[in-house]
């Protein structure tokens, strides 16, 4: 069984931790100092895309994303310039097979847009590729 400790504390002079170092020693441990992680994410121009938080902002305002949404923007972002098929996309935001006729897909993409470009008529980022899908462009 593996066990994950987080310990949070002010220790100005380090002793509390090295106490802690001492009882753990000659254990099979692994020890992350949290200032040592840096959040790993995504940019497309003003936007970011923190994929461990399931959070993005825009401008450096956090932007209000539901699952869908989040899913299929961080598919798009991960690949820019790969076209996605709407199939695809259905896919990696639900884990389900796409149904012909819907139209989840596109009214997410649509929201989207709505969110995230500066004018969601004529998208910069999220690009439709006609008769195909849709992909990102940096």
């Amino acid at each position: 069984m593996q066990e994950i400790i987080v310990i949070r504390t002010s220790d100005p002079d380090g002793s509390i931790f090295r106490s802690i170092l001492g009882a753990l020693q000659g254990k099979d441990v692994q020890i992350l100092h949290a200032t040592d992680l840096k959040p790993s994410g995504l940019t497309l121009g003003d936007i970011e895309i923190f994929p461990e938080q399931r959070r993005v902002t825009k401008a450096g305002v956090e932007i209000c994303l539901n699952y869908g949404e989040f899913s299929i923007l961080y598919c798009l972002a991960r690949y820019p310039g790969r076209v996605f098929s709407r199939e695809q996309l259905y896919n990696a935001a639900w884990g389900e097979d796409y149904e012909l006729g819907t139209n989840t897909v596109d009214n997410t993409i649509w929201r989207l847009r709505s969110k995230l470009e500066p004018d969601p008529k004529h998208p910069t980022y999220i690009k439709t590729v006609f008769r195909v899908g849709y992909k990102i462009e940096k």
